[in-house]
């Protein structure tokens, strides 16, 4: 099976708002804006016991073992959303870490997007409001 490449769109905030506070997280409103400026995400099936994650490219340096798409990963299989699947999925860094532009946390939206679209997990979206 190749690769399925999506592109993960950096965006910024043209207002924020905090509108409130968990214990470990702020509540937030946001407008924002995509730009031209993402990282490429490829992704495939494979047959193997755990997921193999992978980052490269100019921003790739600070990313540590913990990062957002290890933290979806362990979340959907936590949940047994992705059914004992295990997937092969490198990041091409193109957005700078740490600059305010969500390129983490896009990522992780992007591989989530796709799962649902692609492989058609049965995801409601209240579901996945109240599990994230």
């Amino acid at each position: 099976m190749s690769f399925s490449q999506i592109k993960s769109y950096a965006k910024i905030n043209l207002a924020l708002n905090i509108v409130g506070k968990t214990t470990n997280l702020h509540k937030i409103e946001s407008i924002i804006a995509f730009i031209d400026l993402y990282d490429l995400i490829f992704i495939k099936k494979i047959k193997s016991k755990k997921n193999n994650i992978s980052f490269s490219g100019k921003f790739s340096e600070n990313i540590g073992k913990k990062n957002t798409v290890s933290e979806l990963m362990k979340i959907l299989e936590k949940k047994k959303f992705l059914k004992d699947k295990k997937f092969h999925i490198k990041v091409d860094k193109r957005i700078p870490s740490q600059a305010g532009l969500g390129g983490g946390s896009m990522n992780a939206a992007s591989i989530l997007r796709y799962f649902i679209k692609i492989w058609m997990f049965c995801l409601l979206f209240e579901l996945i409001i109240n599990q994230f």
